[in-house]
């Protein structure tokens, strides 16, 4: 019966999916020469976690041909090549493929080749330079299924012939393509004189072929491989025929012949130029807050045309109109102030915070907010962290853990260095274990050590830290994360702005530092819009404005006299208050998104930086206004007693809050816990650094990388 050779066929020989339309030729191939036969071994169905050994792209290549060629020939000697293994190509039964075998992939499993896009309908020895079957320029790919075929868009038992879709190298087809109709007008750019055609069919059980002018399906060397440029002009037409009786085929239902038909034309000349401008004007469409990127495009897209192509623009006026408009809006800033975020920021704290959540500790401390019960919840929280721990060490890899208790501790009034018998400082006095995070590592470690002048393991450690940063700076001024893994992307505010915080404190009195400090200041300017909004990796966001205000404060900068930082008379304050939710008092990573934590507390941080520079308080990072105690056990406590010899033994900061006591509900718990819903701001995100693209989408990863921790 036909049909039970036709599935044995499909999973025991298999088909060659070509990547549809997008694989590369050959340096043989690209120069003119066509005596060759692309090889393809791929497996994009079943997984390694469903038992496949290998996934992907086995092999992709060019291999030359004679008279005497066949497909096996072909298979065996690429496998060989690569001394990669196969059972049953001998039997034209394909079984295993480098250790993928058909039964991997279950009952359903097994090994398929494709010529041209097309399952075939016989043994690979079939498939011959003698027989015609095979010829220079055919692409033969082995390609593992899991469902017969199905999951390589082969229907054995179907009748569709239909296109699901054609692609052309140039011009536009009209109407719109549909599977159901099947006269085109295809109209080309001026100047086009040949085109490549690339059809593919619905079922892959029925070949596709392509003429010029006369429609020759029995002449086998009419037709044109989808790789060859086909000479055109004016009035000729491109013919596409599916499933003639007389070709090979891997259904054999009756099913009937399709033909399709695009008649060429050639449109007038434009202007490309002046055309793409035309496109950014009209792709700002009603003008809103967050336009401004879009007209700013736009804007310099015009400016680049010459006088004479500015002239020919069509819809120049709507530019103009764009900006006044959005010039009117953006004046419309809040009036929000630091002091009043510090009002609110209590608000956003939904209890006491605990160990992994250091920078809303850091927050209330800094902003003059936390009460003495508050750094005592948070202390004992790090001191059961530390018991369970058994080492200063907090995390193996992820030294910025480290840094961001050190800071918060010492921001409670607590010595980092000596805090219950441990020294939470003594891991950022290991370079090897700080470097594990690269710049981000070195620029946290040194925050965390200056946070009150720690004391280092020699008098050269800080100088060492520094020369690493400096070494990182990229010519542009600036810095990315990017640097340490290799990866030139340009520099970013933000991870630019958290190097500043790092360098404030030797800028006056290290040459080196700055020099870097007033080249990345240039840098940091340059990434703002007319928002006064900061540019990092691709977006502008609000802890990238968030980290410029913090450094700008950090390095003495009146953020709303430098008019280097002012753009369209609004600050970076102004930038970074676009982001925030009267509703909630949380602020968003882009202005079109919902609150999320970590850029609330980003945002926060930098209120706080910006407070504490309003009010001549010293910077966010130093906080030798504080005066420190060790931490040391006392006689073993019973159950009853541990709360009371906890709160003896605890600092009092001398930094005084002028507003009444802020209330946060205690910990319901009698054992100090993380929220569920916490992000352990140490553990997962580095410090305060751009983590809130991790929450905003997986989309935006390229953000995600930069301060992992």
């Amino acid at each position: 019966m036909k049909t039970g050779t036709t599935i044995l066929s499909v999973l025991t020989v298999a088909a060659l999916v070509s990547l549809p339309f997008t694989y590369q030729v050959s340096a043989a191939q690209e120069t003119g020469s066509r005596e060759q036969v692309r090889i393809v071994i791929e497996n994009n169905t079943l997984s390694t976690e469903n038992g496949a050994d290998w996934t992907g792209t086995l092999v992709d290549e060019w291999v030359s041909i004679d008279g005497n060629s066949t497909a096996k020939d072909l298979f065996l000697n690429v496998l060989s090549a690569h001394e990669y293994t196969q059972q049953g190509a001998e039997f034209d039964y394909i079984t295993e493929i480098n250790g993928l075998s058909a039964e991997d992939g279950g009952a359903m499993g097994g090994w398929m080749i494709q010529l041209d896009d097309w399952i075939t309908d016989e043994g690979l020895s079939a498939y011959t330079v003698s027989s015609g079957k095979l010829a220079s320029g055919d692409t033969v790919c082995f390609s593992y299924s899991c469902s017969w075929g199905a999951d390589l868009g082969y229907d054995w038992s179907g009748n569709d012939t239909s296109l699901s879709e054609v692609v052309f190298s140039a011009g536009t087809v009209s109407p719109d393509f549909a599977a159901d109709a099947f006269d085109y007008q295809l109209t080309l750019p001026e100047g086009t004189d040949s085109v490549t055609v690339q059809p593919k069919v619905g079922n892959r059980a029925y070949r596709a072929k392509v003429y010029k002018n006369t429609y020759t399906p029995a002449d086998s060397s009419a037709d044109y491989k989808t790789w060859e440029a086909i000479p055109v002009s004016d009035g000729d037409t491109i013919i596409i025929g599916i499933a003639n009786a007389g070709w090979m085929q891997n259904n054999y239902n009756n099913a009937a012949e399709s033909v399709y038909q695009f008649h060429i034309g050639h449109a007038p000349s434009v202007d490309t130029q002046v055309q793409a401008v035309e496109s950014l004007i009209d792709a700002i469409g009603t003008v809103t807050a967050q336009s401004g990127h879009a007209i700013e495009t736009a804007r310099n897209a015009f400016d680049a045309l010459s006088a004479e192509q500015q002239e020919k623009v069509s819809n120049a006026d709507a530019l103009t109109d764009a900006e006044t408009a959005y010039s009117a809006l953006i004046q419309e800033k809040t009036t929000l102030t630091a002091e009043e975020l510090r009002e609110r920021y209590a608000g956003t704290i939904r209890e006491n915070p605990v160990y992994g959540n250091e920078w809303d500790m850091i927050n209330l401390c800094r902003f003059g907010l936390a009460t003495d019960a508050m750094k005592q919840h948070y202390c004992e929280s790090v001191r059961q962290a530390l018991q369970e721990t058994g080492s200063a060490m907090l995390s193996a890899t992820r030294s910025t853990v480290n840094a961001g208790v050190v800071t918060a501790l010492t921001a409670c009034g607590a010595d980092a260095s000596d805090f219950y018998g441990y020294d939470l400082t003594a891991p950022l006095n290991d370079t090897e274990y700080v470097q594990k995070q690269g710049l981000n590592g070195a620029v946290y470690a040194l925050l965390a050590l200056d946070t009150h002048n720690y004391a280092t393991q020699n008098e050269t450690f800080r100088a060492s830290l520094l020369s690493v940063i400096l070494e990182a700076q990229e010519t542009d001024g600036g810095w990315t994360i990017d640097t340490w893994t290799g990866v030139e992307d340009g520099s970013d505010a933000d991870m630019t702005a958290m190097v500043l915080q790092a360098l404030a404190p030797y800028v006056n009195d290290n040459e080196a530092v700055h020099t870097a400090v007033d080249q990345a200041l240039t840098f940091l300017s340059a990434q703002q819009n007319d928002k006064g909004q900061c540019f990092s990796y691709g977006h502008y966001d609000c802890e990238s404005a968030a980290q410029v205000l913090t450094a700008l404060c950090a390095l003495g900068i009146d953020p709303s006299q430098d008019e280097r930082f002012i753009k369209n008379g609004c600050t970076v304050y102004d930038a970074m208050m676009t982001f925030f939710h009267e509703s909630d008092n949380g602020f968003s990573h882009f202005e079109d998104s919902e609150t999320n934590y970590l850029s609330t507390y980003q945002a926060y941080a930098a209120a706080a930086a910006y407070y504490r520079f309003l009010n001549g308080q010293t910077s966010y990072f130093n906080m030798t206004d504080i005066s420190l105690t060790k931490q040391q056990e006392t006689s073993q406590p019973d159950e009853d007693s541990h709360s009371s010899s906890m709160e003896e033994s605890m600092p009092v900061s001398s930094e005084i809050s002028n507003v009444s006591e802020v209330s946060v509900p205690e910990s319901t718990s009698s054992a100090v816990s993380v929220p569920a819903d916490y992000v352990k701001t140490g553990d997962s995100a580095p410090l305060y650094a751009v983590g809130g693209v991790l929450v905003v989408s997986a989309a935006l990863l390229f953000v995600s990388r930069k301060h992992r921790s």
